[in-house]
């Protein structure tokens, strides 16, 4: 195939879903095409790891709505790499890539759409008025290609279904599950419960607490383990302060041995809102944990209630509850859910095959 250069235009470089996902496809795609990653604000620790697996990164570090350079940067970014395609990602990205790109001479515009606005909601008719400047979508499911079709009132012809991908092979972590649990100072028969995400708006985290606390009045031999960070610590942090569960909550922050945390785990929540194609909940189907998630659409593309995990309402504690403390009493089948997840798993979203399906879509677009 003929190799094309592709500029990613990021709002911020990280550690989230949309970034991490960058960091996994781009080292591989250079293979088949030249890519280049752009981010409009901030340096941040992906930046530092694409630069590493010889991805170039170039900062145009946006001070704030007054600083207009940021145009200029953005110019010289473009007429030093003479991109054939420029694909954003994240609403702000979306918005000055379309236009900016669209002025400078820039012929492809791919807008990678990945999970709703939550927060940036008001956006959505910024969104909706800037569509004429996109070529082309690029979704995560099915599910995902639907809603923006109705969103943005256009055809399906505008939209390529591309899901997430994973190097499943960091993701068979051969750790001893005692020993990790002593560095944690968690006991080696504890049921420890897992939830791998930026504690941020949407995601959920006050509802899983107020579910581990009820489900710790019943089983005091449970830990909860919260993997990220994010503007929301303090306030969750604030919300346990009183609970007879906090000393069995473990805020670890950003962690570079996830894999391993999830190896040591025996069921996996994430009670988010809304999401586009989760990490998370894929990196745990892969490592082989019970997965308990929302039932939002996005996530029935990955989980099949009963099947291949559990699924519950949004915001309902009492029901999170009730199904955390139903696989911890039911061992059998908790091993049958995270039997089948990864499987699943193995199946569809391997990094290199979904890497090569993309390269195939800038070859042709």
């Amino acid at each position: 195939m003929k190799k094309k250069k592709i500029l990613h235009l990021i709002s911020g470089l990280e550690i989230g879903g949309t970034e991490t996902q960058l960091l996994r496809i781009l080292p591989e795609m250079q293979k088949y095409h030249e890519n280049f990653v752009c981010c409009v604000r901030g340096h941040g620790p992906i930046g530092i790891e694409l630069e590493k697996n010889n991805v170039p990164v170039y900062y145009l570090n946006f001070q704030g709505f007054f600083d207009l350079l940021v145009i200029k940067r953005f110019y010289t970014v473009i007429k030093k790499i003479k991109p054939d395609v420029l694909t954003t990602y994240l609403i702000h990205a979306d918005l000055y890539g379309r236009f900016f790109g669209k002025l400078f001479g820039i012929k492809k515009i791919i807008s990678s759409k990945r999970g709703s606005l939550l927060q940036w909601e008001w956006l959505s008719s910024f969104d909706r008025l800037t569509k004429f400047m996109v070529d082309h979508y690029l979704v995560q499911t099915e599910t995902a290609k639907r809603t923006w079709m109705k969103k943005l009132k256009l055809s399906e012809s505008r939209f390529t279904i591309m899901p997430n991908g994973i190097d499943i092979k960091k993701f068979k972590p051969s750790v001893d599950r005692d020993d990790k649990r002593k560095s944690l100072n968690i006991a080696t028969d504890s049921i420890v419960i897992s939830c791998v995400a930026r504690l941020r708006i949407g995601k959920g985290h006050d509802i899983l607490l107020e579910a581990f606390e009820k489900v710790f009045k019943n089983y005091s031999k449970t830990d909860l383990l919260l993997i990220g960070d994010g503007e929301k610590e303090k306030e969750l942090k604030i919300q346990i302060k009183n609970y007879t569960s906090k000393n069995n909550i473990h805020f670890l922050g950003n962690r570079q041995d996830v894999p391993d945390l999830l190896a040591i785990s025996d069921v996996f929540i994430l009670p988010t809102e809304g999401e586009g194609m989760s990490n998370a909940i894929i990196e745990a189907m892969i490592v082989g944990v019970s997965v308990i998630t929302t039932e939002i659409p996005e996530n029935k593309d990955l989980i099949e209630d009963k099947k291949n995990g559990i699924l519950f309402p949004v915001n309902n504690s009492d029901s999170l509850s009730e199904k955390i403390q139903h696989l911890i009493n039911d061992p059998g089948l908790r091993n049958i859910l995270a039997t089948n997840a990864q499987e699943e798993a193995n199946e569809r979203f391997d990094y290199e095959k979904v890497t090569k399906k993309l390269a195939e879509f800038y070859s042709k677009i």
